[in-house]
């Protein structure tokens, strides 16, 4: 029977869909599962490789139409996929070996302390504290011994997980070599054939034309927002606080340079959280004039960073909501670690869209449902405007 013959008003069509139509959606069904178990342990390096991607695409489509004899584009997308090593991927493992480095030569200085303290619970706190404060702690371990058993069972903690700790990074850099040559593959292809990956994607997702366009316009504006008004402002503030802790002369410039970095990403706490406490340290322990310093630098170039940066980056359209940012940024770091910082902001702004398009086509339903039956729609619907 051909084509021509199943098109009949009896329904034919209709019984042959269904004949068939369950059959593969189950048949689909056990692929796709079994593709996501072959994927699910390359889920990370495949969104680095797609956000990675996604940054230098702009260069990419730049050199494309300059390298006419490239005409698969395999020589700009391998341009722009050693851009991605040589001024992100390198430049970016070797600040976190070196923040990784101090932190745990202070974690080492930390846990050596802690070991040294004698059996009666005393600790030689001149070297961590000003003199005042360590006075002040000996005294409440001499007045409440709870304090001394509590620093006994830190110091205790410590020396238990310093081992596993070594074990840990050492049994992570092969992971992570790996992973690094996931991306740098994947991004190769992701950024040759993006346009047509996108294209596919806008046919198969079930949402109009207009709609399509738009969502996927949306999805651009949050990761500029969150890529370039987020992480570039981020990173200016940690390399600015480093270089404000390096030269008031605290220990570890660059594992604190990273831990503001990540706090600049986070609403309502900044890079204030470390710098402030650090300059009050600084009063107290006699050094007046670095104390001084790092508080004027935390304060009129540090901070100064986000109000002059940001603006530039995040611009009309592509605003994020700052409740969107702070939920984005907390519920990423919790789900996906460091990933998360770009990808929850971005799945939250798209599920926002999803549900604004979802109010558009219920409202447009409800109105189209009471033109046929000349009824009002209820004003207390909670799907509506409040406007008539």
């Amino acid at each position: 029977m051909g084509e021509g013959d199943m098109l009949t008003e009896d329904g034919t069509y209709g019984r042959k869909a269904r004949g068939w139509f369950l059959p593969f959606l189950i048949i689909f069904m056990a692929m796709a599962y079994l593709s996501y178990l072959v994927s699910l342990p390359l889920l990370a390096p495949l969104a680095w490789s797609a956000l990675l991607s996604f940054i230098v695409y702009p260069l990419f489509s730049r050199m494309r139409p300059i390298m006419t004899f490239s005409r698969s584009g395999n020589v700009p997308a391998a341009i722009a996929t050693g851009g991605i090593v040589l001024l992100i991927v390198l430049p970016t493992v070797f600040a976190g070996y070196v923040a990784a480095r101090e932190g745990m030569k202070l974690f080492e200085s930390f846990s050596g302390w802690l070991s040294n303290a004698d059996l009666s619970g005393e600790f030689d706190l001149s070297s961590l504290l000003p003199p005042f404060a360590a006075e002040k702690l000996r005294s409440w371990g001499e007045e409440y011994p709870m304090v001394a058993s509590m620093a006994e069972q830190a110091r205790d903690w410590f020396a238990t997980h310093a081992v596993t700790v070594f074990r840990k990074v050492l049994g992570s850099t092969l992971t992570v070599a790996y992973y690094l040559a996931v991306i740098v593959v994947s991004c190769f292809f992701l950024i040759r054939d993006g346009s047509l990956i996108i294209g596919y994607l806008k046919d198969i997702l079930p949402l109009r034309e207009e709609e399509r366009d738009a969502f996927f316009r949306r999805a651009k504006e949050v990761l500029q927002a969150v890529v370039y008004g987020v992480i570039v402002t981020a990173f200016v503030q940690g390399v600015l606080g480093a270089a404000g802790w390096w030269y008031a002369g605290l220990d570890s410039p660059m594992f604190f340079g990273a831990l503001m970095m990540l706090l600049a990403m986070i609403p309502f706490v900044g890079t204030a959280l470390l710098w402030g406490p650090a300059g009050i340290y600084l009063l107290y322990a006699g050094n007046v004039g670095d104390g001084v310093f790092l508080l004027l630098w935390g304060i009129f170039v540090v901070s100064m960073a986000d109000n002059l940066l940001r603006p530039l980056f995040i611009s009309g359209g592509g605003k994020v909501h700052l409740l969107i940012v702070f939920i984005g940024v907390l519920g990423g770091l919790a789900a996906w670690g460091f990933l998360g910082l770009f990808m929850g902001p971005l799945v939250i702004c798209l599920f926002a869209f999803l549900l604004e398009s979802y109010r558009i086509m219920w409202k447009a339903y409800l109105e189209g449902k009471t033109k046929n039956t000349g009824c009002r729609p209820d004003k207390t619907n909670p799907l509506r405007e409040g406007k008539d």
